[in-house]
């Protein structure tokens, strides 16, 4: 039995493939036709056995099905889409793919919930998840209406940022004064309709990470706490830790069950600096880029999902070592320059931040000693990226 693992590009891909690997399962790692082997991270793992390329889940998905399809073995495979537009054209074939693969994901419907945050925040609210107060304009009306039903600093954020394939930290922007909302709220508007803005929630970012079998039982829960992001404007986490924290865990299941997951999903939230509340943020309906931080706290995530997928009978688990720290190196060193020009105490951050640099605890989401190819691609990769901007800018 094999599993094949989309996506193999990205960072979380990687841990998914060594994940598996290490579990003794068989991992055909796919990208797409054209791909440069740089970008290609999981095919130089150890830990893949065999490569295939596909036409693009993003701009061709029934292509990218009917490839996958033409890839599965005799017997039932299983197969874990990665990306979100993965996760979206396999589910679209749902019925299709099941007659070749072994697959754990949730319907369609729950997906395009989850991925709109107007649709995900009218749910939260039914079931008493916190969110941030939000306004979305009805059809017809300009975007001066706004402008006295809002507190500065507000947030505005695309319904549906991450299907635009736009990177985390260019999904929403936070407009101070009234001609910075209206010019950002038409230029967002002009890319996708009605985009939402929220009130301003300060305070540290946290996820909620869950697994759910084929019945929509919860079978592995997690939490994470967000110390560093890069950028520092709200990008995805540089260095983050394992935390345990109950309500949070009660609020992510809670809105997940409604939604009768199956699989695998991370649910954000913003932990108000005033109150203490965790107030939601959104859902990512797949795989997150903090993964081997839970992996290397306990909880193994894509192993789980495999058994999963199979329909074995998984014991839950619910206990994982906190204080568990990782970080990714190259975006963890670049954010420094940002927090120095944030923090009020420049010193006592350059401490903690050579501190947890020289820490042989703090565990590395690319680079391993026992799986050591995937790192130097990467390395090679972030050379490759510096060369092109400084080529640009000069």
């Amino acid at each position: 039995m094999s599993v094949i693992v989309t996506d193999a590009r990205y960072r979380m891909s990687l841990a998914v493939i060594r994940s598996l690997g290490q579990a003794g399962v068989r991992v055909v790692a796919q990208e797409e036709k054209g791909i440069s082997s740089l970008d290609a991270l999981g095919f130089h793992s150890r830990h893949t056995s065999r490569t295939i390329l596909t036409a693009s889940s993003r701009r061709e998905p029934d292509a990218f099905v009917d490839d996958l399809l033409r890839a599965g073995g005799d017997e039932r495979d299983v197969l874990i889409p990665v990306s979100l537009s993965s996760v979206l054209a396999v589910a679209r074939r749902a019925e299709d793919v099941k007659k070749r693969f072994r697959v754990a994901l949730p319907s369609l419907d729950a997906i395009a919930t989850a991925n709109d945050t107007q649709r995900l925040l009218e749910v939260a609210q039914r079931v008493g998840v916190p969110v941030p107060e939000t306004v979305v304009l009805e059809p017809g009306d300009e975007p001066e209406s706004l402008l006295g039903r809002v507190k500065f600093p507000v947030v505005i954020k695309y319904r549906e940022g991450e299907g635009l394939g736009l990177p985390p930290e260019q999904r929403y922007a936070i407009a101070r004064d009234p001609s910075s909302l209206l010019q950002t709220y038409r230029a967002m508007a002009s890319r996708q309709a009605s985009p939402l803005v929220q009130e301003f929630i300060s305070g540290d970012g946290w996820g909620m990470s869950a697994l759910f079998n084929m019945r929509s039982d919860a079978v592995a829960a997690f939490c994470h706490r967000r110390l560093r992001e890069y950028p520092v404007t709200g990008g995805p986490s540089c260095f983050a830790e394992s935390a345990g924290h109950e309500k949070l865990i009660q609020y992510g299941l809670r809105l997940l069950r409604e939604l009768r997951w199956r699989g695998v999903a991370m649910v954000e939230f913003k932990r108000d600096s005033v109150t203490g509340e965790f107030v939601l943020m959104e859902i990512n309906p797949r795989f997150w880029g903090s993964l081997p931080l839970a992996i290397a706290a306990g909880v193994d995530f894509p192993t789980l999902l495999y058994r999963v997928a199979r329909e074995e009978d998984v014991r839950p688990v619910t206990e994982y070592r906190t204080g568990v720290k990782m970080r990714y190196l190259f975006q963890d060193v670049l954010s420094a320059g940002g927090y120095l020009r944030r923090v009020p105490d420049r010193g006592a951050f350059l401490l903690g931040f050579l501190r947890d640099l020289l820490d042989p605890q703090v565990v590395d989401g690319v680079f391993r000693l026992n799986d050591p190819v995937p790192g130097l691609v990467y390395l090679a990769r972030a050379v490759r990226k510096a060369v092109r901007k400084a080529a640009v800018e000069d």
